[in-house]
Parts: structure tokens; sequence; C-alpha cells
């Protein structure tokens, strides 16, 4: 059975593309075919986290009903990719709503096992039609209380108009610091499943520069075993931890353990809905 997933998100700039490509791409190294979409038409940018720009179509152009979606199909680095255009007069005329229908030719079970949509943020028309086309939702976020509210809200909106979703939920950019909300106290808050946790990492940064995906530019990185755990629970496939990512996370949680803290953070679910609602 092919699993659509849209990768999603309450705001931009928590590493929904990240996450979508290097998932895609982690999926891939566990011997899955992917086939990933950019369907951030406003904004997009996954082509250049891949490092790739030689396409001829586009999702734009699918949408505009000037080629098929298998003719906007791009393979590279074993990976199946959909581009959305860059060019600003692409953007206009298209009715976003329309992708469930033309995703459909791609869902053959023989070419491909995940789709993997990488929406715009927000709530968007953009954003509804990936919320819409989708069998599965990924929210991605960080852990921190704005962030959630966010996340609350898309998925307020999602069980209002399709309740039938399959939904978790990510934390990316996780650095185990006191500052941050504990991921148990997210998923009681936020009543989504938290099904991966993805370091804080200047790999990552370092892989954009290099317009390369973290899982292919340092596949040993913190950030790397965060996408392959992910993509093993996706799958049902075993991926055992190096000793030294536990270590560094067990070093973590001592050193918080014993250093005093100078923030004070809401640590119960109603202090964080608390505090999500005075708009902290």
């Amino acid at each position: 059975m092919v699993r659509t997933i849209g990768v999603v998100s309450g705001k931009g700039g928590v590493g929904k593309t990240t996450v979508a490509v290097n998932l895609a791409y982690a999926l891939r190294n566990y011997g899955q075919k992917v086939t990933l979409v950019d369907c951030n038409l406003s904004t997009p940018h996954m082509a250049y986290y891949i490092g790739t720009s030689d396409y001829k179509y586009t999702l734009n152009d699918v949408l505009l009903g000037k080629v098929d979606i298998i003719s906007a199909l791009h393979n590279f680095d074993g990976i199946r990719h959909i581009p959305a255009s860059l060019n600003l007069k692409d953007i206009i005329g298209i009715d976003p709503i329309k992708l469930k229908k033309h995703l459909k030719p791609l869902e053959v079970p023989s070419k491909v096992d995940f789709i993997i949509l990488d929406s715009a943020p927000g709530l968007g028309r953009e954003a509804l039609a990936v919320l819409d086309a989708a069998d599965e939702l990924l929210f991605v976020t960080t852990p921190f209380s704005p962030m959630l509210n966010d996340v609350i809200r898309c998925r307020d909106v999602l069980r209002e108009i399709k309740g039938d979703k399959t939904l978790n939920m990510v934390l990316n950019m996780v650095m185990g610091e006191k500052h941050e909300l504990h991921y148990k106290t997210i998923a009681d808050v936020v009543n989504i499943p938290i099904i991966g946790q993805i370091s804080y990492d200047k790999s990552v940064l370092h892989s954009l520069v290099s317009k390369s995906p973290v899982v292919a530019y340092k596949p040993k990185s913190f950030a790397s075993i965060g996408f392959m755990e992910l993509a093993a629970t996706l799958t049902n496939k075993e991926f055992k931890v190096p000793m030294r990512f536990r270590l560094h996370k067990m070093l973590n949680k001592v050193k918080n353990s014993i250093l005093p803290s100078s923030f004070s953070l809401p640590t119960s679910p109603d202090e964080i809905k608390e505090d999500i609602s005075q708009g902290n």
C-alpha cells in the first residue's frame, strides 16, 4: 500500500522542509521507493535542499493543466521528486485544492512506497490542499510553547474538516536543555503522538550550504541518527542507536539535573495550556 504523508507545520522556521527531505532520504536508505513533492507553491525550497535545479516541469505546470504529473517526475540520487516553480508568474491561476486528484496517478505500489508532501506552513490554501491530499500527517515543531499553539490550531482545523487522518508529530532542533519543554508534556498538551526527535545539529546547516540532505552529507551526525530512527518507526524496521548518541543524551540529562536553571518554565500540561492561552 502506498502511504502519502504530508509534512506540515503551524508556522515557518521549524525545519519542515529539512524534515521532509531527510525523511525521504532515510526511507530510501531502508530500501523504500520514495516520491518527494514540493507543495509549497508560494515559497518553494525543496529542490535547493536536495541540490538539483535541472528540471523541465514543476507541480505548477501540473496544477495549471500544462502537463500530467508523471511528466513532472524527476529522478535524483535515488529519489523521485516533483519540484515547485521558483517563477512568481507560475502561481497565477493555480487552484491548490486540485492536488489530491493530480496525485492519484503516482499511487502505484510497484513504483512507490511513500509519497512525501512538503507543505506550505500555516493554514493557507496550499497547506489545506496537503491536509486534504495526505493519508497521514506529520506535524513538525520545536519544543517551545508558541510553536505548540500553532500545531494545536492546525490540529483543530484538520479534525474539523478531515477527522479520519493519522496524526503524528516530530520535534525538531532538540537540544535537550532545561529551557525546552519535555517531549512527554508536549505530547499530553497537543494530544498527538511524538514519533521522532531530531537533535539540533550544525551539520544540518552545513548540509544546507552544500545542497545535500544531512542524511547523505553526514550520515553519522546526531541529526541523521534522528532521521533514521524516524524512518525506522514509520517502516517498522529496527535501528540500533549508536552508543555515542546514547551517551550524549545521558550526559545531557545528568547535566540538567545538576546545574541550576535560570528559566522558569511551565512543567505540567495545564500550565503549558495556560501559557499558550496567554500568548506567551
